[in-house]
């Protein structure tokens, strides 16, 4: 039986066959065992940078041109207008935008799960999802937010929540809510969708979240991956950028 320390939450887990999982977060390993190189550290880099294929040095906009569809518009601009939660990384991938999670209550927590967002002529940004609740809303006001959407006026103070919990086989299970419950018992004023669907979801509902799932909230659509199907937010991430968009649900109440 292997022993290895948990990419995940560091810990030293036994990994069995076929699984190959971590017994204390139930992340998957069968990557890190079938390769023992080091998964190489994450590195915050400046514009321009150096392709270590070619001697010239190469724009981070270039880079981002081959990956995302040509339906986003402005990508330069959005590029040289990063707000200051976000951050560009790069791995053997490739770089993504990552935007840091403010929440204290956060810290430490083992990662389960990410939503990167998917909406024509926005930036990919991706945002890391931990177990418990998970805030999606704008950041304006006192509020404590976890998925801070600063760029849409549709979207509520506090607009919807992904709580996510472990079953007793120490799986994760994913569930969104537009229920009010931290609004004083009123949904987001503009709704909650899930994959194109015209249906907000309803007060009293909720929605076990599969991989690949696209919530929308306000105009901004936001691609769900569970740690399943996707190794790191790296893979997450790029996963869901050559993929095509969902339907963008007509949204008329400017109100939040």
């Amino acid at each position: 039986m292997a022993k290895v320390q948990c990419y995940n939450c560091t810990k030293t887990t036994p990994v069995v066959a076929p699984k190959y999982r971590c017994k204390f977060c139930n992340y998957p390993l069968n990557k890190y065992l079938q390769d023992d190189k080091e998964p190489e550290e994450d590195v915050i880099i400046d514009k321009p940078v150096l392709d270590p294929e070619e001697s010239k040095p190469v724009s981070i906009h270039d880079i981002y041109r081959e990956n995302i569809p040509q339906q986003q518009e402005n990508i330069d601009n959005i590029l040289d207008h990063l707000k200051p939660d976000e951050e560009i990384e790069k791995s053997v991938t490739g770089p993504i935008i990552i935007k840091k999670n403010k929440n204290p209550e956060k810290e430490g927590k083992i990662v389960a799960g990410w939503l990167i967002v998917h909406t024509e002529g926005k930036l990919p940004v991706t945002y890391e999802l931990f177990e418990g609740d998970n805030v999606i809303g704008r950041p304006d006001g006192p509020h404590q937010v976890d998925i801070r959407v600063e760029d849409d006026e549709y979207v509520s103070r506090v607009h919807a929540i992904i709580h996510i919990n472990k079953d007793f086989l120490h799986r994760f299970n994913y569930k969104l809510f537009d229920n009010g419950r931290l609004r004083g018992g009123s949904p987001s004023t503009n709704g909650t969708y899930i994959n194109g669907l015209t249906d907000r979801l309803p007060k009293n509902s909720r929605v076990y979240l599969h991989d690949s799932d696209t919530i929308q909230v306000g105009t901004t659509k936001l691609v769900f991956k569970n740690t399943d199907e996707a190794d790191n937010r790296h893979s997450a991430a790029y996963s869901v950028l050559n993929t095509d968009f969902t339907n963008t649900v007509a949204i008329r109440n400017p109100n939040y």
